[in-house]
């Protein structure tokens, strides 16, 4: 297939920067999430790795060639929109053949192609059907299928799972994946759904205000974010500020926290100077609830709670001058106002220099 790299990559509009000097450097057949909110510059990005917007400064390169001044034409990368842009007055047989005709192959050799990645998408049989006629799930696979038949060099995906529901998303996650691996293409996906991007990529990069804020692995990203706008972006949900207490001979350091003291790894604190203003965050998943007081424990009143199927999330206040949002498995039947002894375990919980 095909390395990637972007170099000091730059998108102006006017005297607003979308994109600023990105560099980044993709693999033969790895996938890399975009990850961010509405005007953080990642489809952006995507649109002049494809070729649509011409960028202010910077380079693209493909195989260490510079696409930069390239026609999208010429580039072989195939592109799935977010709505799928399938031809309605065609069949699926057709909407997928259409880049083959337009390279001008013979009707058996576009048979052959259009047949085999049917079945790699688990659509066989429905050559003849049109978009209306099948599922949103299909019509996607029918887009996939569509941006690989050409064997492109990348694979640039748009937003692909925001048009589906909660099952079908799970499942196409799975599918992208599985395709991806086995035709061992290079794909960049552009999303602003933290669980997608550490679901399907290899690497996440979160952007913001066309800026990289943070690449890594999906584990490093999601478990050790490194900031509180990155964290709170990753889904923690639980900030509260206190003041950085000097290191303990166990390897922890102490965080007042308005009256109550909790603990971090000394190995988190790394750069913060004792006394320092700091900002703790923390999954919900990772705060236990205990019988009662105790090490790194905060009491607390339940304001409400929201069962969530599986577990159940609440609202505690009265902790810090701040709510927190521990979550418990299964179901937990709770009123208004009850007591609740919450636990903070020093080694989940990231800080960061209060801003």
């Amino acid at each position: 297939m095909a390395t990637l790299e972007l170099r000091k990559l730059t998108k102006k509009f006017g005297d607003f920067t979308a994109v600023s000097e990105m560099d980044l450097q993709v693999a033969d057949g790895e996938m890399i999430a975009l990850l961010g909110g509405s005007g953080c510059g990642k489809t952006t990005t995507l649109r002049m790795i494809a070729g649509f917007t011409e960028p202010y400064s910077g380079s693209i390169l493909v195989d260490g060639q510079d696409v930069s001044k390239i026609p999208p034409y010429r580039r072989n990368i195939g592109i799935f929109f977010q709505n799928y842009a399938l031809f309605p007055h065609m069949t699926v047989f057709e909407n997928v053949a259409f880049g083959l005709k337009m390279q001008k192959l013979s009707k058996a050799e576009i048979r052959e192609k259009v047949e085999d990645i049917l079945r790699l998408v688990k659509l066989p049989g429905m050559d003849n059907r049109y978009p209306r006629e099948i599922s949103g799930g299909q019509q996607q696979r029918v887009a996939l299928a569509r941006a690989l038949v050409t064997r492109p060099n990348i694979l640039l995906l748009d937003e692909p799972l925001s048009n589906l529901d909660a099952k079908l998303r799970v499942e196409m996650q799975v599918e992208i994946k599985h395709i991806q691996k086995e035709v061992g293409i290079t794909t960049i996906i552009v999303t602003h759904d933290h669980e997608e991007a550490v679901s399907l990529a290899d690497r996440v990069i979160v952007m913001n205000e066309g800026k990289t804020l943070q690449m890594g692995t999906p584990r490093e990203v999601f478990d050790h974010p490194n900031s509180a706008f990155v964290a709170d972006f990753m889904g923690f949900s639980t900030f509260i500020d206190g003041i950085l207490g000097a290191p303990e001979e166990n390897g922890l350091r102490p965080v007042l926290c308005g009256g109550v003291t909790l603990h971090v790894l000394e190995s988190a604190a790394e750069g913060l100077e004792t006394g320092a203003a700091c900002t703790l965050a923390i999954r919900s998943e990772n705060m236990e609830l205990v019988d009662g007081p105790g090490t790194d424990v905060a009491a607390g009143t339940v304001r409400t709670s929201t069962y969530k199927g599986h577990r159940t999330r609440l609202e505690v206040e009265n902790c810090f001058p701040g709510m927190v949002f521990p979550e418990v498995n299964g179901y937990m039947e709770t009123t208004g106002g009850k007591q609740v002894f919450v636990r903070f375990p020093a080694d989940r919980i990231c800080i960061y220099k209060k801003q």
